[in-house]
């Protein structure tokens, strides 16, 4: 077996030089006439408990470990410094606290190409590239698009008063879009553009007189001003915080207007909900449809692509328990309904209607729970070969029938064997019933599996379960992935499995080099 990495020529490097400069001369001193009484806090916005509830929702559905970057959010307007990607990391990382939806690698798209990227990978074991990227700007900032000013005054021989109020109304706008790393293909749907109004304000009095009478006059004034400005930077935060909650929401497909206390019955959601309804395949509404009347408590069955009648019976049963016209069957009503947090939590559903039957005779002895199913493994190459030639690159493609966790191992003509799945491109080892899982993963391969000598015999062998076992396996087995194991044989991996007494499938492909 011959792993290879993409990697780039020799020779590009990296240079970072930093001067000290010292002085000896003794520094002055300086008596501290009061020190700073006001306490430090925590940054309080308007989005604080949205980011908050964004996380929730991520961690009820089981988004985690999507990798995202970005070069940050300039100003083009040149009007505003503030330290925008900054704020876009923190917003996405209060999105992923408890969830770890999202991960921040902080890499630059625009300074370091795709090859580069590529040895980083290869060098760097703890370094997975990001998929997506997150690019924008301050768009827009149009001052004092709105003025009104208010004032009256009194003038009397010896007395005059003045006050007047004043209002500038500022709008300023941020733009974000989403686009794929590898292609820089801006993804169609996935942007945001919003806009605030900062409000500056201020009051003023003026007040004059004369003292005296005679030669003795004395004029006298007095002047009173109070201001209240909003300020900019706060407000770009709040703009920040607000977009990357709406372009999260929009590339998970979760209802992310909930968050923001938008009403579901909104037109323009409702609207955007259909379009992710529309774009979703038959299997792709089966299971999510099975997923969320599963957590409301109307549906037991597998939790697989394929209709059965148990589930359009629950169907049904939950469309008449939420005042939707009860067919039995996937509409855009149900999945509106189950994509609400609401939709898709337990609620109190009347058992469906049984025949009369005697009692059961009572057991003589409590049993125990059945061990859960382990999911069976279909493994084969993408193409369905079984022979290659010297040279020829491997692709393993596996599914199950079940929701559960994968492990999948491949032994050379040497008899080196590596962990293929999980691996550092594909960190979760937790996969959906019958969705393929393609090792390596993707059209540009972030490594390779290459078969060097003729007239051998090579295999794969995959391990489901409803459990995660991994993480039961000796510390020997528990090496970075893509890297020999101190094994002789795939099959001692498969015993050490055996050893977690957990229930699993096996799933096995033998391979011939011609």
């Amino acid at each position: 077996m011959r792993v290879e990495r993409l990697t780039v020529p020799r020779g590009v490097t990296a240079l970072a030089m930093l001067m000290v400069v010292g002085c000896t001369a003794s520094p002055e001193t300086a008596t501290i006439a009061v020190n700073p009484q006001t306490a430090p806090v925590r940054t309080i916005t308007s989005f604080n408990e949205p980011l908050r509830c964004m996380d929730d929702m991520f961690l009820a559905r089981g988004i985690k470990d999507i990798y995202i970057t970005s070069a940050g959010i300039p100003d083009a307007t040149g009007a505003i410094a503030a330290g925008t990607k900054e704020m876009l990391i923190t917003a996405i990382a209060e999105m992923s606290a408890k969830s770890n939806a999202f991960r921040f690698v902080d890499y630059d798209p625009t300074q370091i190409d795709v090859q580069v990227l590529s040895e980083m990978v290869g060098l760097h074991k703890d370094f997975v590239a990001p998929s997506y990227y997150v690019r924008g700007a301050i768009t827009q900032l149009d001052n004092s698009v709105l003025s009104s000013s208010n004032g009256a005054a009194i003038s009397m021989p010896n007395f005059s008063i003045a006050v007047s109020k004043d209002d500038v109304v500022s709008v300023i706008s941020v733009d974000l879009n989403l686009g794929k790393l590898v292609t820089r293909q801006i993804l169609a749907g996935m942007s945001s553009s919003n806009s605030i109004a900062v409000v500056r304000s201020g009051k003023g009095a003026d007040l004059g007189g004369v003292i005296g009478s005679g030669q003795g006059q004395t004029g006298l004034s007095f002047s009173v001003a109070l201001d209240k400005s909003e300020g900019f930077h706060q407000a770009v935060r709040n703009l920040i915080e607000l977009s990357s909650i709406e372009i999260a929401g929009k590339l998970t497909r979760v209802p992310y207007w909930e968050c923001l206390k938008i009403d579901q019955a909104n037109p323009t959601y409702r609207t955007e909900a259909r379009g992710w309804f529309d774009a979703m395949s038959e299997r792709e509404r089966v299971t999510f449809v099975k997923s969320g009347l599963a957590r409301a408590g109307v549906y037991d069955g597998p939790l697989n692509e394929a209709s059965d009648a148990g589930l359009s019976d629950a169907i049904a049963r939950y469309q008449a328990q939420n005042d939707i016209v009860a067919n039995g069957r996937i509409d855009f009503d149900l999945y509106y309904r189950l994509l609400s947090s609401q939709g898709g939590q337990a609620v109190a559903v009347a058992p469906a209607p049984t025949q009369v039957a005697a009692p059961p005779p009572a057991p003589a002895a409590a049993s125990a729970a059945p061990a859960p199913t382990p999911p069976r493994i279909a493994l084969q190459t993408s193409g369905g070969k079984q022979s290659f030639k010297v040279n020829d690159q491997l692709v393993v493609e596996a599914r199950t029938s079940e929701d559960g966790y994968l492990y999948c191992y491949y032994q050379d003509a040497e008899g080196t064997v590596a962990r293929i799945f999980p691996n550092r491109f594909q960190p979760d080892a937790f996969v959906v019933a019958g969705k393929t899982v393609e090792i390596p993963p993707g059209v540009e391969k972030p490594f390779n599996i290459r078969f060097e000598k003729s007239n051998t015999k090579e295999t794969v062998a995959c391990v489901s379960s409803a459990l995660e076992l991994g993480v039961k396996l000796p510390p020997a087995l528990k090496k970075q992935d893509l890297e020999p194991l101190p094994v002789h044989d795939l099959r001692e991996v498969i015993e050490d499995f055996r050893r977690t007494g957990g229930q699993m499938s096996e799933g096995w492909l033998p391979i011939g080099v011609m």
